[in-house]
């Protein structure tokens, strides 16, 4: 005779993210596991994106299929971009992606303090 206890499922705990709005089981920072994986990758992959924001100005790209710099995946529409500097290659991103790029570069905070105070 077989048995099933429920008594040992654990209960999950969703909520909206913060940067895609997904209803999720939130990590670190309040995102999803989506967006803290590609908050991960933007970190090792730009360890200097501050400067890399400073250095160049952000644009819109007009072009479909290009590759997000965050998380690889193809373009559909219109989304951010930074030219390229003379020893890098364009930096294009997701909006979700971009939400992101500008929170580990330090101009989401900025953003927020100056909307904050005025």
């Amino acid at each position: 005779m077989a048995t099933v206890s429920f008594f040992n499922r654990r209960t999950i705990n969703k909520q909206v993210c913060r940067v895609c709005h997904e209803l999720a089981e939130l990590k670190m920072e309040r995102l999803c596991a989506g967006c803290t994986r590609i908050k991960a990758q933007l970190r090792s992959r730009f360890p200097d994106a501050a400067r890399v924001m400073a250095s160049s100005h952000e644009e819109r790209c007009k072009r479909a299929s290009c590759l997000c710099s965050a998380c690889d995946g193809r373009t559909l529409d219109s989304h951010p971009f930074y030219p390229s500097e003379p020893t890098r290659r364009e930096i294009h991103f997701h909006p979700r992606c971009h939400e992101l790029w500008l929170e580990i570069g330090g101009r989401r905070q900025e953003q927020a303090a100056g909307t904050s105070q005025g």
